[in-house]
C-alpha cells in the first residue's frame, strides 16, 4: 500500500508511505469477524512463495484459522497494490493468483452445509478463470440452508463484466452490499424498480452513511459515525464484519423488523469508522 502525500507525479518520484499488510475483500471480513467474537473459517487459497508464509502468520496473529486456506504448488500468492491520494481516495491493482485455482470439492461442500453464512466477494463471479466457482459456490449454498452474502466488489469489473449479468448472479443472494459507485454500474439498462429483486440490497455511501433497501424499500439508513479518516482501504470489509456480526443473533432473516435493520447499521457504521482511523484494512491489535 502506498499513502500518497501529493499527486502521483509521472516519470519520477512521488512522496509515499508505503506499507504490506493482509488484506483481500473476504479476508478483511474474516479479520473483523474474528476482532467482534464472531467464529470464521476463511476459504482461501496461497503459493508456495515466501509471501504465502507470511500470510498464515498474519492470520494466525489476527486469530483467524488458517485450516481451510491451502497452499497451491507453482502458484505464487495474490496481492494488491493500491494507491491511496492525498486526499483518500484509492486506486486498487489486484492480482488474484492462487485464488484463480479454487474449486468446490467434497471438504468445502460440507463447510457450506456446517455454515450460518457463506460470505464472497464478487470479484470471484467477475473474473473468468472464476466465475464457475463462484456459481458452484452459489449452488451449494441454495442447496443447503446458509445464507449467501456478497459483495459488489467494484464498479470497473461490473461494467466490464456486464451490469444484467452482475445482476442475475447478486439477486440469488440473501444480501448484497454495494457502495455508491456499484448501485449506480449495476443500474445500468436496468429496468425501473430492478433493486426489488433483491431480498435485501445495502448501499455504503461512505462519508454519507448508508441505507438498507429491503426489496426496494428503504428500511433504515445511518449516519457515518465522525472520526479522522486517515486510510479507508478496507471500510467496506469492516462495515460487512460488523453487519453480520449484529445478523449473527438473528435467526429469521425473513421475518426482520426496522430496528434489526437500523441497528444492524449502527453497528456497521462503528466498524468502518474504526477501520479507517489506521492504515491498512484490519483493526489494530
Amino acid at each position: 500500500m502506498s499513502l500518497l502525500s501529493e499527486p502521483l507525479q509521472t516519470n519520477t518520484d512521488t512522496i509515499a508511505t508505503n506499507g504490506i499488510s493482509l488484506g483481500g475483500s473476504t479476508c478483511n471480513v474474516a479479520v473483523w469477524l474474528t476482532h467482534l467474537g464472531v467464529p470464521v473459517d476463511l476459504v482461501s487459497a496461497i503459493g508456495d512463495d515466501v509471501l504465502g508464509s507470511w500470510v498464515i502468520t498474519q492470520l494466525q496473529a489476527f486469530g483467524v484459522s488458517d485450516k481451510n486456506v491451502k497452499s497451491i504448488p507453482n502458484q505464487r500468492t495474490g496481492t494488491c497494490v493500491i494507491l491511496v491520494d492525498e486526499n483518500g481516495n484509492r486506486s486498487m491493482m489486484p492480482d488474484f493468483g492462487a485464488n484463480l485455482k479454487q474449486v468446490v470439492d467434497a471438504n468445502l461442500e460440507k463447510l457450506i452445509s456446517a455454515s450460518d453464512i457463506v460470505i464472497m466477494s464478487a470479484y470471484t463471479f467477475m473474473r473468468a478463470e472464476s466465475t464457475k466457482f463462484a456459481l458452484d459456490v452459489m449452488e451449494c449454498v441454495a442447496n443447503s440452508s446458509s445464507r449467501m452474502v456478497i459483495d459488489a466488489a467494484s464498479s470497473s469489473p461490473i461494467q466490464k463484466f456486464g451490469a444484467a449479468k452482475v445482476r442475475s448472479y447478486l439477486v440469488r443472494a440473501d444480501l448484497v452490499l454495494a457502495n455508491e459507485d456499484e448501485y449506480a454500474a449495476l443500474g445500468v439498462g436496468a429496468p425501473a424498480g430492478w433493486e426489488s429483486n433483491f431480498q435485501n440490497l445495502i448501499i455504503k455511501r461512505g462519508e454519507r452513511g448508508a441505507l438498507w433497501l429491503h426489496r426496494g424499500e428503504e428500511v433504515a439508513s445511518v449516519a457515518a459515525d465522525p472520526t479522522e479518516v486517515v486510510d479507508t482501504t478496507g471500510a467496506g470489509d469492516a462495515f460487512c464484519a460488523g453487519l453480520l456480526s449484529k445478523l449473527m443473533t438473528r435467526p429469521d432473516w425473513d421475518n426482520l423488523v426496522n430496528l434489526d435493520f437500523a441497528e444492524s447499521l449502527l453497528v456497521a457504521a462503528h466498524a468502518a469508522a474504526d477501520n479507517c482511523k489506521t492504515i491498512g484494512a484490519g483493526p489494530v491489535i
